[in-house]
């Protein structure tokens, strides 16, 4: 959420110098997002990313990519759209930068003189879920993970103790990351980019990072516990007056239903927002998580990410069938981050969707009182932060993987990985053996998250 308007055209010369048609990390071409008839007037800025997948795996695969800049202004959005194309990058291409760093040895062997990762953070699928996922030919895990099993480690920095390394799985730093069955090496858990931050400041970028991880680990948590979550009440004029100009005012399409889905103990402000179409047409419900130090800026967030994914729910009715038809069976499988998406918008089963939202509401409390919380300045946010994963984690580690590409640009990419906590999952896949979860009550949710 920018707090001043920059110049449009040093944010395009900054986007142009790093596209391309030819030689970019981003294609040439960028677009806006055409908003519908009454709908949210949400500016958002969307685009196709290179094939360059392809060259780091050396074979026809296809990915999906989720990149896209929101905002009020069409600035904000270009400014998040490459943003967050520079995570997708570096993200796919660390494995290659760092390839020699990889080491392919058991956790018995290399934890007898290194401090390593435990296996019981690894080996977050219960059975039943591992013989599951093999019976919808899914690879997420082939197994439960033995002392034995062939990994490969990348030792990186601790995030807590300095001058402290450990060795945590390469597969779990990198979405790019492609097992090395030549040297017998497991499929063990998917990767997701949670925890990878682009900024053009260093300690905003690893800002940023921490409050991904930590956002992400509340929401799972309250999710799949079906965690009591405050219902708030939006009473800051200046949220207010930003929603009236995006058409989510009180004439809005839209009931706004903002949940506070932070834990006890976190720092961070964390709002999952659910957006409700009072006509009961598609999209009928749209959500969105976002966190931060400051409730109000995090709200914001929340609500427009919710808003900024209303065009998928059109896109995918109409010209992806395959999926409509599996949402809307009996025994549908949610397999990506699409399909999830796609069957909280379609206006069917509303009675079911509300009696579902309405499991989540507790009491309701004020914006205006959880800003009385807020933390400010970067460096006491940082550190903040950090104190509180000193009581929760031993394993915290990070890694710049900032792109040469984008270095000279003045860009930076951070990227956390705190194993102790709940990362971003296939919503037919929650995390049900991970210690943290069934330290909360385990997985008793049986709807797919709706996160895209």
């Amino acid at each position: 959420m920018i707090k001043f308007s920059p110049s449009f055209n040093n944010i395009l010369e900054n986007f142009k110098s790093l596209a391309g048609n030819q030689s970019g990390i981003l294609e040439a071409a960028c677009m806006p997002v055409v908003n519908f008839n009454s709908d949210v007037s949400l500016k958002s800025i969307t685009g196709n990313m290179p094939d360059y997948h392809k060259q780091v795996f050396n074979k026809d695969v296809s990915m999906q990519y989720h990149i896209m800049g929101y905002g009020s202004h069409y600035e904000e959005a270009l400014i998040k759209y490459t943003g967050e194309s520079i995570e997708r990058y570096s993200s796919i291409m660390g494995p290659t930068l760092l390839k020699d760093k990889i080491l392919y040895e058991s956790y018995k062997e290399l934890s007898k003189n290194n401090k390593v990762m435990p296996l019981k953070y690894i080996d977050v699928f219960t059975e039943n879920e591992i013989k599951k996922a093999k019976e919808l030919n899914v690879s997420i895990c082939d197994k439960k993970v033995e002392e034995d099993d062939i990994i490969g480690w990348i030792k990186c920095p601790s995030l807590l103790k300095k001058g402290e390394e450990i060795y945590v799985p390469a597969k779990m730093m990198f979405v790019g990351y492609e097992e090395d069955k030549n040297k017998g090496e497991m499929t063990f858990i998917p990767s997701f980019s949670t925890g990878t931050a682009a900024h053009k400041s260093l300690k905003k970028a690893l800002l940023n990072a921490l409050i991904e991880y930590i956002q992400i680990d509340s929401f799972m948590i309250n999710w799949h516990t079906k965690g009591k979550c405050s219902l708030v009440k939006v009473d800051d004029e200046n949220v207010l007056k930003v929603l009236e100009d995006v058409n989510l005012g009180e004439n809005s399409p839209y009931e706004i239903i903002p949940l506070y889905m932070s834990l006890e103990e976190s720092p961070i402000h964390n709002f999952g927002v659910f957006l409700r179409r009072k006509d009961n047409k598609l999209p009928y419900l749209l959500f969105g998580v976002q966190g931060g130090m400051d409730a109000s800026h995090a709200l914001t967030r929340g609500i427009m990410e919710a808003a900024s994914i209303s065009y998928g729910a059109y896109f995918n009715a109409i010209y992806n069938k395959d999926m409509l038809n599996n949402v809307i069976k009996d025994d549908h499988k949610f397999l990506d981050l699409d399909s999830n998406v796609l069957y909280y918008s379609l206006p069917n089963k509303i009675e079911e969707k509300n009696k579902l939202i309405e499991d989540f509401i507790g009491d309701e409390i004020t914006l205006s009182s959880l800003n009385k919380l807020n933390i400010k300045g970067i460096e006491k946010q940082i550190k903040t932060l950090l104190n509180y994963l000193k009581g929760i984690s031993e394993y915290a580690v990070y890694l710049d993987l900032t792109p040469p590409e984008t270095r000279d640009k003045g860009w930076y990419v951070m990227r956390v990985m705190i194993p102790e906590l709940i990362e971003m999952c296939i919503p037919e896949f929650p995390f049900e053996n991970h210690p943290r979860m069934k330290k909360y009550g385990g997985v008793i949710n049986e709807y797919p998250h709706p996160m895209p």
